[in-house]
């Protein structure tokens, strides 16, 4: 039995593609790659996957994660050819790599961090986004109210942002840099974040591009494993400088 990291992209094309059915897509890419596959146990074995944190509707990524296990070893290259053959237009992976098989079972519960690139089109001033930033930054709570399934409730999105960064990438365009929290132990959306700047007011166009899912180097309360060593070794420079 071997497990396998792949890092994937999320491109336009599949933008609008919900977290449910682009597991659906991958899982029957690999199926059709003919990649020997371990299956869970009981009356329904299904595929053992794993998948990172879900992008949020209409946002593209670079940096999404999932986690294959296969019965029978097969080389990293292999897999990521295999699959990219079968996979749409929108979706590649980009990177593979097998966990050694003396570590333990690798999961995604240590990833805690989220990097996004929010691109602003149509006429906001670059010094008015960044004075708007530095009030945001300063402010000691964030109230944003969530619903959805579960009843409405008020969650405080100030303790969730790690960092920003405002820059002009183009000359109608705005790009804002965002380190976000995440996980299953709650984070922030970046939506409730353009929400609380009014990114998204009038004739704006606001596009999501997430770069990159990391491991920070706080204590987990979450359970134990090896994938967050993996990505704290992976991490960025200005990341690890910014914590010294």
């Amino acid at each position: 039995m071997a497990q396998f990291i792949c890092r994937y992209r999320k491109g336009e094309q599949v933008r609008w593609i919900s977290h449910l059915d682009l597991k659906r897509t991958l899982e029957r890419a690999l199926r059709r790659g003919g990649l020997p596959l371990e299956l869970t146990k009981g009356y329904n074995p299904r595929p053992r996957l794993s998948f990172g944190p879900p992008l949020p509707l209409g946002a593209t990524g670079d940096g999404e994660l999932l986690a294959v296990h296969l019965s029978e070893p097969v080389e990293a290259d292999e897999l990521k050819q295999r699959l990219n053959r079968q996979l749409p237009s929108g979706l590649e992976v980009l990177e593979v790599w097998r966990v050694p098989a003396h570590q333990k079972r690798e999961t995604f519960g240590q990833v805690d961090v989220a990097e996004y690139r929010i691109i602003v089109s149509n006429g906001l001033d670059e010094e008015e986004l960044s004075s708007r930033v530095s009030d945001l930054m300063r402010s000691e709570t964030l109230p944003v109210q969530r619903g959805g399934r579960r009843p409405e409730r008020e969650v405080d999105l100030r303790p969730l942002i790690m960092g920003l960064e405002v820059s002009r990438t183009k000359a109608h365009e705005i790009e804002l840099r965002a380190r976000l929290k995440t996980g299953s132990h709650g984070g922030a959306r970046p939506q409730e974040l353009a929400s609380l700047l009014h990114l998204d007011e009038g004739d704006r166009l606001v596009r999501y591009h997430r770069t990159g899912l990391y491991a920070s180097a706080e204590p987990s309360k979450q359970r134990r494993g090896g994938l967050g060593r993996r990505w704290r070794r992976a991490r960025s420079r200005r990341e690890r400088s910014t914590e010294s």
